[in-house]
Order: C-alpha cells, then sequence, then structure tokens
C-alpha cells in the first residue's frame, strides 16, 4: 500500500508539472484611455469635437485588455504617464502628434512590472495617427525582454494594425514576435460577445487556451 501511495503521489507531481509547463506565465499590458474618443460614447455638444468623438468611462483597449484576462488567467497592468494625456479628443491627438513628431519615449507612472515573471507578454494600445502611442515603446525598452515571446493586440477605427508590429519589434528585438489582433474600437465598447468571440479564436490559434 505504501509502495502504491508512493506511485501515486509521484505522478501526480509529474502530471503538476507538466501543467504548469504547459501554461505559460501571461502578462497583458497596455495603453488605454477613457474620456473622448473618436466614434463611440456620448457626445458633448460644447466640445470641438461633438461630431465624431464622444465620452467614455473606460477606453476601448482596457475592455479588449480585460477580456484577453478573463481568458487566458493572466495579469493586467495598465501602463500610464507622468503627464496624463487631455480628456478631450482634440487635445488628445495634438499631444499624440507632438510626440510622434519628435519620436518621444514619455516617463511612465508607477512601478513596472517584472517581465522576469512572465513567459508571454500581450502588449495592448489605440492607434494614434497611424502609430501606436509612444508610452508602448517607452514601456518595452525599459527591459532586456530576450526570450520572451511578445503579442501585440489594437483597437482602431479603421486602420487596422497599421503597421504597428514593426514598430512593436523594433522596439523589442531579442522577444519573439508572434501575430498580433486588431479589434474596432466601437466593437470593443458596443458588442461584448462578438469581441470575446474574436479574441477567442486569436488565443486559441496562439496555443494560449482560452478559459470559459
Amino acid at each position: 500500500m505504501k509502495k502504491l501511495m508512493a506511485v501515486l503521489m509521484a505522478l501526480c507531481l509529474l502530471c503538476g508539472a507538466a501543467l504548469a509547463e504547459a501554461s505559460p506565465r501571461i502578462l497583458i499590458a497596455y495603453v488605454s484611455r477613457a474620456g473622448e474618443n473618436y466614434n463611440v460614447g456620448v457626445a458633448d455638444p460644447d466640445s470641438a469635437s461633438a461630431s465624431y468623438a464622444g465620452y467614455i468611462e473606460k477606453g476601448n483597449t482596457e475592455i479588449v485588455a480585460e477580456t484577453i484576462a478573463e481568458l487566458t488567467g493572466g495579469d493586467l497592468y495598465h501602463i500610464t504617464t507622468v503627464e496624463p494625456y487631455p480628456e478631450d479628443y482634440a487635445s488628445m491627438l495634438v499631444r499624440a502628434q507632438e510626440e510622434l513628431d519628435s519620436d518621444a519615449r514619455p516617463a511612465l507612472a508607477g512601478e513596472l512590472p517584472n517581465p522576469e515573471d512572465y513567459d508571454v507578454i500581450l502588449i495592448g494600445y489605440p492607434i494614434w495617427h497611424g502609430a501606436a502611442p509612444r508610452p508602448v515603446l517607452t514601456f518595452l525598452e525599459s527591459f532586456d525582454l530576450s526570450g520572451k515571446t511578445l503579442i501585440p493586440f489594437n483597437t482602431h477605427e479603421g486602420s487596422g494594425q497599421s503597421g504597428t508590429a514593426r514598430e512593436i519589434a523594433a522596439s523589442a528585438p531579442n522577444a519573439t514576435l508572434l501575430e498580433g489582433i486588431a479589434i474596432q474600437g466601437k466593437v470593443a465598447q458596443e458588442d461584448a460577445g462578438c469581441t470575446r468571440e474574436k479574441l477567442t479564436q486569436w488565443l486559441e490559434g496562439l496555443g494560449l487556451a482560452a478559459r470559459e
């Protein structure tokens, strides 16, 4: 009986180790902004952007990031800047363009996660002026991501991924970059079922088993 128990315990340990090896440690880091955004939310009639932008309580990319966390069991990290972005859309676009023109790396706020705690990093962002927000690059360039798997995801209103995978790869040259996904911001805000379905199919294709 003792020998049988020992064998069973050994098998349990082996199974546990195999399961742990099969389940990568996942970080979902993202830039996202609430306030006034393009083509979503409730318009402020006094806003200069009222004809095409409205106010939302939670950013499009944050919604997508939270859904990915639910599906994978990964940890969430919201990338924020020392100087917050303006709430009104027009002012945000001006700042984003200035940062893009100068190839800025805005200073990040708060304590950064330790990439050594993770095997896979999903990096999320909206598309601003056809590019990834500069804080995304600040974040990636803060680490040596050698040996890590990096997977982009983004929200947009018609531009898809807008070639941002190249920016991500350039900022993390030693990471292994896998296929990303682009979700329309309006869909993320207004159709949770469609968003979840698209993300589930994508994650399963990457071998990151979605958990229902």
